[in-house]
Parts: C-alpha cells; structure tokens; sequence
C-alpha cells in the first residue's frame, strides 16, 4: 500500500506587546517562515501570526537546525508536546528577529514572550521524523 503524502500546516503565533514594534515582530515570523510567506503574516487585535501549507514552509527551519546542530532539542520537544495530529515548540522572538532559532521550553524562558510555532499533520510522527530524523541525530 502507498503511503499517504506529507500534509502539513505551519502556523506561527506571537502575543504583541504594547511598547514592541509590530513590524520587528513581523520581521521575526518572516525570519523563520521565509521571505516568500512575508505577505501571510498578519498583524490583528494584539498578536502577530502567520500560516502556511507544505514542507516548504519548513526550509528555514529546516535548514537552521542542521547548520546550529539544536536537531536533538527540537526532536525531543516536538514529541513531548505531541497531542493527535500536532505538535508545537516556542521560539526566543529575539533570536528569531536576528535570524537565528532558539528553542524554549517554557514560555517564561523568553523575555518578551515566544513565538509558537504550531506543526500540524496527517502523520504527525512522520513529520517530526523528516523536520529531525533520530539517524541524524545520532550521527553528530
């Protein structure tokens, strides 16, 4: 039987604060989506937030992880907040402004408060297997 192609949707998430600039917050979320998806981040009533369909919406991400060597930490969080068909991790919005990821545990590690960036899938383990492969990871 062939197996199911990879159905993903990406949707990142950021509370506003009231002396935070919107547009350094929306230059965070394009940062870590890409600059294709620049035109899909929204700023509406207190947050700033953005979402996207397909793997390429990952790239970024993707690609990061594998050139700052942070693949375990991402893989262990994505399983423990793994509910059904999705996952979730907070990214330090700080970090994301500049172009780097940082991943947090808890939104208390991040100053200003985290982007949350939501994964959701028709094969959830899958996803996190292709965004982290345990292989790789043991390899390093």
């Amino acid at each position: 039987m062939k197996k199911k192609p990879l159905q993903v949707r990406v949707k990142l998430e950021a509370k506003l604060n009231p002396s935070e600039d919107p547009a350094k917050l929306v230059k965070a979320l394009v940062n870590i989506l890409g600059e294709r998806y620049s035109d899909d981040v929204i700023v509406e009533g207190g947050y700033v937030w953005a979402q996207a369909e397909g793997l390429d919406a990952l790239a970024v991400v993707y690609e990061q992880i594998r050139s700052r060597r942070t693949m375990a930490v991402l893989r262990r969080l994505l399983l423990r907040a793994r509910r059904d068909n999705r996952s979730y991790v907070y990214i330090n919005r700080q970090a994301a402004y500049i172009g780097l990821m940082v991943f947090a545990e808890t939104e208390e590690e991040s100053p200003l408060g985290p982007i949350r960036l939501e994964l959701e899938s028709n094969d959830i383990n899958g996803l996190i297997e292709w965004l982290v492969p345990r292989k790789e990871i043991f390899r390093s």
